[in-house]
């Protein structure tokens, strides 16, 4: 279904509107009763095979989430129902800056690739720190 109508209907659209329209789509869905839990039940994979200590701490499988997808720090308990091992937030600045001007983000479709030029574009450390806080869910 992804490959044959999501994808392509996405595509159509810039991927930096795109990439915030899926912000908005995962906030909306985990507000629904339920839905959080059926993330869970879908993605979360608990065995201790996949399990990995570094540098002195563990994580419950190796697939994470790299930073740059949530830079603000304003979706990581709603990402953790997807079963991440590790999420990571930022760039983050000390102060809130806007980024390379747009259009800053191309998909290379032959290559099934994306360039990414929208620089730290974020709302500063201080704002992180104040989501961080909010958190709902154990990630460590």
């Amino acid at each position: 279904m992804y490959q044959t109508l999501i994808r392509p209907l996405l595509f159509k659209f810039d991927p930096e509107k795109v990439h915030y329209f899926t912000f908005s789509l995962i906030r909306f869905l985990n507000k629904i009763p339920g839905v959080p839990a059926i993330f869970r039940g879908l993605y979360n994979v608990e065995n201790e095979r996949l399990e990995r200590k570094v540098f002195g701490l563990t994580f419950k499988n190796p697939v994470g989430l790299a930073a740059g997808f949530d830079k603000n720090a304003v979706l990581y308990n709603e990402l953790a129902n997807f079963g991440f091992g590790f999420i990571e937030i930022g760039t983050v600045t000390p102060k809130g800056q806007q980024g390379n001007p747009k259009k800053r983000l191309f998909r290379l479709q032959a290559d099934e690739a994306i360039i990414n030029r929208m620089g730290f574009n974020n709302e500063g450390v201080e704002i992180a720190i104040e989501q961080l806080k909010k958190i709902k869910n154990s990630l460590l």
